[in-house]
């Protein structure tokens, strides 16, 4: 029992006086870690402000988005287009209206996907032909127009 005693009183010495080394080992390492890591932000931080100064390159501020999510547009393509063939039919004021209101959204869409259109310039056949090439560059850009149930139709 006295050995043991011994050995572990020796073992608390030699970690007494091994401990303040200890320690500084670890607040050295700890300085270089967080030099690098300083170093990495500051390098960081100077590649966005050269990419800002950059002519030609996107700003913070313009890259925020305009209006409604693109999301919320599309819903809103598919339930008018529902509309144009169900209940716009019905009546001419009715067909109007949810006209305009496609035209709306799809002028939304187009911009938020950078597509160019022309429906306020265009009447009669040539804006239904505009209407159909808008759908067209919006689905090539991704966009879903049609409902599942629609497109198998």
């Amino acid at each position: 029992m006295g050995v043991l005693h011994g050995l572990l009183v020796a073992g608390a010495i030699g970690l007494i006086a091994v401990a303040p080394c200890l320690v500084c080992l670890v607040l050295i390492h700890a300085d270089d870690v967080l030099q690098r890591v300083g170093e990495r932000c500051r390098h960081r931080w100077q590649l966005l402000r050269l990419g800002r100064s950059l002519p030609g390159m996107p700003d913070a501020d313009r890259a925020r988005p305009i209006g409604p999510p693109i999301e919320q547009v599309a819903g809103d393509l598919r339930r008018l287009n529902r509309l144009r063939g169900d209940v716009a039919m019905r009546s001419r004021v009715w067909f109007v209206a949810v006209q305009r209101a496609y035209d709306d959204v799809l002028h939304v869409a187009c911009a938020q996907l950078g597509v160019e259109e022309h429906l306020e310039e265009l009447t009669g056949v040539d804006l239904d032909l505009e209407r159909l090439r808008l759908e067209g560059e919006l689905q090539r850009a991704g966009l879903v127009l049609r409902d599942a149930g629609a497109q198998q139709r």
